[in-house]
């Protein structure tokens, strides 16, 4: 009777925790990716919300100032800025975000807004014209769409070159990019 209950007590066999790691290994197989991926659709969606509350807070300031403004995207510096009036100087620049820095990590990847890269909001707060931007984390995108009125034809007068502008951008805010005025 002794024999009986000894053996009952040693614990499990080899059989047993085989079949438990294996187990933790498929599940492990099956969770990571789908953790990585969520990570990587966070990412994307704060970007995309970002650029659309910097695109609102820019038309809110038009409209309250009167005055028109001007968003340039730089894809090749991951960056854009808003600016008061058309033309981007160091001393017209409202918001500025650079998405290769933290919290965001992510690539501006393109626009479909041609060379020059530029949309207006104008001093009633609309924006033209409309236009699409990419943003890029890792092997995944996410298409940001920006709804916008018909070409004013208002042409902004670019000034700077877009290493020109990162560094106003660094030089101003300190590598910290956000809302400057």
């Amino acid at each position: 009777m002794n024999t009986a209950l000894t053996r009952s007590n040693r614990g499990f066999s080899m059989i047993e925790l085989v079949i438990v790691v294996t187990i933790l290994g498929i599940i492990t197989a099956i969770a990571v990716p789908r953790f990585a991926d969520a990570a990587t659709g966070r990412k994307l969606q704060a970007g995309k919300k970002q650029l659309l509350a910097d695109i609102e807070t820019a038309k809110l300031r038009a409209r309250a100032t009167s005055k028109q403004h001007t968003l340039k995207f730089y894809p090749s510096e991951e960056i854009y800025v808003i600016v008061e009036g058309n033309e981007i100087t160091r001393e017209a620049i409202v918001i500025a975000r650079d998405f290769n820095e933290e919290p965001f990590d992510i690539d501006l990847n393109r626009t479909n807004l041609g060379g020059d890269q530029v949309m207006v909001i104008t001093a009633f707060g609309d924006i033209s014209p409309s236009g699409r931007v990419q943003l890029r984390y890792s092997t995944t995108a996410l298409t940001v769409d920006i709804e916008g009125v018909a070409d004013t034809g208002i042409v902004p007068v670019v000034s700077a070159a877009p290493d020109e502008v990162k560094g106003i951008v660094e030089e101003l805010v300190g590598g910290v990019l956000g809302i400057l005025k």
